[in-house]
């Protein structure tokens, strides 16, 4: 399979790449390094790297997004610029990436998009964090069934990772941390699976 993971390099994406590496073609694309290079809140990069990766590999059999920005900050706190970085970055630029990804899929192929524990479970600083992750997961079920070429849509919603617990444990103080490798089983699951529509929580 070719498997195209935008946010490779982070530490959920790289986790995901280790996991496919070996068995499938793992295609990494990354922000601000490597040889593909991606901006999500961006439509005209994220065309332009999507023909890119056409042109050189053919179909995409499965395409996974493990990135997207959004601010914590506590609410009282929160301006407008707070607000649009999650919603042009992590909400748009995923609802972007499948409009513009789904002609360049193969028959029957795969989107898996990331959200986060927090549209279920909230925190002082995760408002707006909250409200994108919900948006994410709540337009994965409402694509799901309208998207052509039998293509499957899910989503991943980790909670905090043991890797980044030392820059979010006071933000997330009570939670129990999983590692990225576990988290990585989640997007296997919605790659290899036969699942459309579905929320992969991790706990």
């Amino acid at each position: 399979m070719n498997i195209v993971i935008i946010g490779a390099t982070g530490t959920i994406g790289s986790a995901v790449a280790t996991a496919f590496k070996g068995q499938h073609q793992v295609i990494e694309v990354s922000h601000s390094s490597g040889a593909l290079r991606i901006d999500i809140s961006d439509p005209d990069s994220i065309k332009q790297t999507m023909q890119e990766i056409h042109q050189v590999h053919g179909d995409i059999d499965a395409l996974i997004c493990a990135t997207g920005k959004a601010t914590f900050k506590n609410y009282l706190d929160l301006n407008s610029k707070d607000w649009q970085l999650g919603l042009n970055n992590k909400l748009m630029g995923q609802i972007n990436l499948v409009s513009i990804a789904q002609q360049y899929l193969s028959q029957g192929a795969s989107i898996t998009l990331t959200a986060g524990i927090l549209c279920e479970q909230h925190i002082a600083t995760g408002v707006s964090a909250s409200t994108i992750n919900a948006a994410v997961n709540s337009f994965v079920g409402a694509v799901a069934p309208l998207l052509p070429n039998n293509i499957r849509i899910n989503s991943v919603s980790p909670t905090v990772l043991i890797e980044s617990m030392h820059i979010y444990k006071d933000y997330f103080p009570g939670f129990i941390p999983v590692s990225a490798q576990t988290v990585a089983k989640a997007y296997i699951r919605s790659v290899l699976g036969i699942d459309s529509g579905k929320i992969y929580t991790v706990t």
